[in-house]
């Protein structure tokens, strides 16, 4: 029953990350005169279906994702032309289409960062909650109640990740830190003792509530971190052919969801779903056929040769491209098999 319920929770999930980014698609396609057919919300048989204008939303029973159908969606390349369809759309409402589903799901991460950030210990900022007598961290002056921004030289932001920062900078004699004390800037050098290799400051830290402002503003920090991350993986995948043992298929990521859902932690769920929103974002406008960025690739070569790709030729690259992501969608899940099969 545990295994069924986390299943249910990441599918979840996915299909409302998927569901946002096609509403990306559907709504700027809209704009721009582009006729949409459809608008599913899973896989399978209908069971639901109503209308808008001329588009069907349906609901059908395989929640594992979800598509938006544009009028010419079809695999006829002698099927004329007709007013509305994607492909006689100007590149520029083309363009605009295609990118607004990755920019929806990294909008949809700010935004569940935002909320994170506010509501979240583990994502706030850190303070001292107490300073022990006689330690390092009193005779450098740092007080109850001191807001710590920075510790030689790492944002303390954000508690979880900010204390793991701390943890594997703190070497040397000595420690830089730096407070915010009634609202003004206060530096402190920590110096520890001769011999002391746990580099102990002597404080009690505790989270840091953060307002609605700067909730906000951090919001994209973190976005920003968590973009910096993935593309330094992605850099390291394919022009170093390091990491994949790190990476996580769909089995990892339905444990992960599924567990932070059962545990009921508010701010780990914001964090993981957030984390996942950006990376689908991500991994869509990377260059490959099938995904998004792949047709952004061919709409840069339509603007180049002032033609578009044949159908048949579009469709062969899109297959080929959906082959090998699917190929290693595969081998992430076995990987993951192995890895949790031998835990």
């Amino acid at each position: 029953m545990q295994i069924f319920l986390m299943i249910v929770y990441a599918l979840l999930v996915l299909t409302g990350l998927i569901v946002v980014h096609e509403y990306g698609h559907y709504r700027v396609a809209k704009k721009n005169g582009i006729k949409v057919d459809e608008f599913a919300i899973g896989f399978g048989p209908k069971l639901i279906k109503w209308h808008r204008g001329e588009t069907e939303f349906s609901l059908r029973p395989f929640l594992i994702g979800g598509f938006c159908r544009f009028a010419d969606d079809v695999d006829e390349e002698d099927r004329p032309p007709k007013p509305g369809d994607f492909r006689t759309a100007p590149i520029g409402a083309r363009v605009k289409t295609v990118v607004a589903g990755p920019l929806m799901n990294a909008l949809l991460a700010v935004v569940l960062a935002f909320i994170m950030l506010l509501v979240a210990p583990e994502a706030q900022g850190v303070q001292i909650r107490e300073v022990a007598p006689g330690s390092p961290a009193e005779a450098a002056g740092l007080q109850e109640g001191d807001v710590i921004r920075r510790m030689n030289g790492i944002d303390m932001d954000f508690y979880i990740s900010g204390i793991s920062a701390y943890q594997q900078s703190a070497k040397g004699d000595t420690m830089e830190v730096l407070v915010e004390r009634d609202g003004e800037p206060v530096d402190a050098l920590i110096t520890f003792p001769e011999g002391d290799g746990e580099k102990t400051m002597g404080i009690v830290m505790e989270s840091h509530p953060y307002n609605v402002f700067e909730a906000f503003a951090l919001s994209f920090k973190w976005l920003w971190q968590q973009t910096v991350e993935i593309f330094s993986a992605l850099g390291n995948l394919f022009f170093r052919g390091q990491g994949v043992e790190n990476m996580t298929g769909i089995v990892g990521l339905t444990v992960v969801v599924g567990s932070v859902v059962q545990a009921g932690a508010l701010g780990m769920i914001l964090m993981i779903v957030a984390m996942i929103s950006i990376n689908l974002a991500i991994v869509n406008l990377l260059p490959i056929p099938a995904l998004d960025g792949g047709k952004l690739v061919l709409y840069a070569v339509e603007g180049a040769r002032k033609k578009p790709v044949s159908i048949n030729v579009e469709g062969v690259m899109n297959l080929i491209g959906m082959v090998a992501f699917m190929g290693f969608a595969v081998f992430l899940v076995f990987q993951d098999i192995g890895r949790f099969m031998g835990a």
